[in-house]
């Protein structure tokens, strides 16, 4: 047996041993908490796999009762099979074991690049920038359908780099199925669409430049030598456009792309926190450090073209796209990280010569130091891991979501028979943990069009003024309203507010509602626990 594992290569053993790594972190952060937004892909998907049809109607809420989207029926199907067959440990297993496909992926790709220029590609620099992009991203990662957007923005960047190194239009033809599928997926894939027709842009750009009088100023600055001729764009754009045709055959159709004018509408910015720009408190440092490293990337590429080395458009582009919308918001910075890795490889090795070195030519100690705490560490974290199988339990994440005050309303009748305004993070959780109770709100919907503003604007309403929250609770007729315990408390280091000059008025505004509640005589108080309270009309 040891005969066998000595005549595998190191360099294998290695990345063997670092993506279980890898996954270990990315199993412990999956079991660590219960997206939001689970319990209603979860019971989306069982409502498909039951029907056989894709959901048009909501039936949920009490208040907005509209049609609707569901961009992820897909996911949700799969999602609830496996959940339902499987398991939830086996569901978080596999969202986790898709980033380590995606990193496997980046890793391929890269070995494959510089095996064209004759080199062995940086190990050092791969595994690093790899860990730092899943540490800075994990905030992201979990049982989140979003994933999905990571491998599916991979295969369309090597389509395109295969498309423009074989001028082979067949290469396009896999855009196809690809936009099909994704688009029943996520709705990522307008993200997919925007890069594949910019893409066609920008190399109608060179193209025109290059037949124009300023091309010989132009080829001082930027690499114009391989500019696609008119018939190979336009052969592109014409298999993009199919690509985005296939999308309109889903079962939704045109309606497919209705949910887009929701998002004139920008308050989900400023209130859900997974879509704040990097500029909001508090910040997540390890972004911030790739991004960071990223900018000095770029700094590096645009002065080395002072000495002759000329820029490629498209790099400059794919960059400062999803760099801007990294800093625009926390949500885009996985799609950065996979857009941004060559980049990031090819200028500190390339360039500054950082991690160069093979790993067959590490010493044998060094070898054994580097597996024995890969192995240790994944151990370790594993042994930390809670595997929990059912996440919707009241035992379980008890402190985080309502379950025991559900079972509470549940085992009233009177009660549950009352409406009730929930809070908007729990939404999710309670359309699982009761199909039957209707909701205010939940994550489903926040931008669409409901009383003259976005759905969410009319769940912020009942935390204004007095006045407001009385009209809205009258309006609603709701008996029952289902609140977090406590407020949560957002903490900033003496550091932080010396630095940002952070207040602790504005990093914790009163609750309003909950103010207007614990004085109101029409409102008391009949259950509370550590994770919520519950108040109910008594006139």
């Amino acid at each position: 047996m040891l005969k066998v594992f000595n005549k595998i290569p190191f360099k294998a053993v290695f990345w063997i041993f670092f993506y279980f790594f890898i996954f270990c972190l990315l199993l412990r952060n999956g079991f660590s908490y219960l997206d939001p937004d689970f319990g209603w892909h979860l019971q989306v998907g069982k409502e498909i796999a039951i029907s056989a049809q894709v959901p048009s109607q909501n039936i949920y809420n009490y208040t907005y009762t509209g049609t609707w989207v569901d961009h992820e029926w897909l996911s949700n199907y799969f999602v609830f099979k496996i959940y339902d067959n499987f398991g939830y440990p086996v569901l978080v297993a596999a969202f986790a074991l898709l980033i380590v496909v995606v990193l496997i992926l980046l890793n391929l790709a890269a070995a494959y690049l510089y095996r064209k220029k004759g080199e062995e590609a940086p190990f050092m620099l791969i595994a690093s920038f790899q860990l730092l992009g899943v540490i800075a991203a994990v905030p992201h990662f979990g049982v989140r359908i979003q994933e999905i957007a990571l491998l599916f923005l991979f295969l369309v960047l090597a389509i395109i780099y295969f498309y423009n190194k074989n001028r082979n239009w067949h290469y396009l033809l896999f855009f196809i199925p690809l936009f099909y599928l994704w688009s029943c997926l996520h709705a990522s894939f307008l993200i997919g669409l925007f890069i594949i027709f910019s893409w066609a842009g920008v190399k109608l750009a060179e193209r025109i430049i290059f037949n124009s009088k300023l091309r010989e100023k132009a080829e001082k600055y930027f690499d114009l030598k391989n500019a696609l001729h008119y018939r190979e764009i336009i052969n592109y754009i014409l298999v993009s456009s199919l690509a985005f045709s296939a999308t309109l055959f889903t079962p939704y159709y045109l309606k497919l792309y209705s949910f887009l004018f929701g998002y004139s509408n920008t308050l989900y910015l400023s209130y859900i926190q997974e879509w704040f720009s990097q500029f909001s408190f508090p910040f997540f440092y390890w972004q911030l450090l790739y991004l960071g490293l990223a900018a000095l990337a770029l700094f590096i590429y645009i002065y080395n073209v002072k000495k002759k080395k000329k820029m490629d458009l498209w790099l400059i582009f794919l960059f400062l796209l999803f760099f801007i919308l990294s800093f625009k918001s926390r949500r885009h910075f996985p799609l950065f990280f996979i857009s941004s890795f060559f980049f990031l490889l090819y200028i500190y090795n390339d360039y500054l010569k950082i991690g160069a070195g093979r790993l067959k030519d590490l010493p044998k100690y060094l070898k054994a130091y580097l597996l024995t705490c890969l192995l240790l560490t994944s151990l370790s974290i594993l042994l930390s891991v809670n595997f929990i199988s059912d996440p919707f339990s009241s035992k379980v994440y008890v402190k985080e979501y309502p379950g025991r005050a559900l079972d509470f309303i549940k085992s009233d009748t009177e009660l549950d028979n009352l409406k009730i305004f929930n809070n908007y993070a729990w939404g999710g959780y309670m359309i699982f943990k009761d199909p039957t109770k209707k909701i205010f709100i939940d994550g489903r919907l926040p931008q669409v069009y409901y009383k003259n503003h976005s759905f969410l604007e009319e769940y912020l309403a009942f935390f204004q003024s007095d006045e407001e929250i009385k009209e809205k609770l009258k309006e609603y007729d709701i008996g029952l309203v289902l609140l977090t315990a406590k407020d949560k408390q957002t903490s900033a280091s003496r550091l932080e507010k010396f630095l940002f000059y952070l207040k602790e008025d504005d990093l914790n505004p009163p609750n309003n509602f909950r103010k207007y509640l614990n004085n109101s005589a029409d409102w008391q108080i009949i259950y509370n626990d550590e994770a919520s309270v519950i108040y109910k009309r008594i006139k």
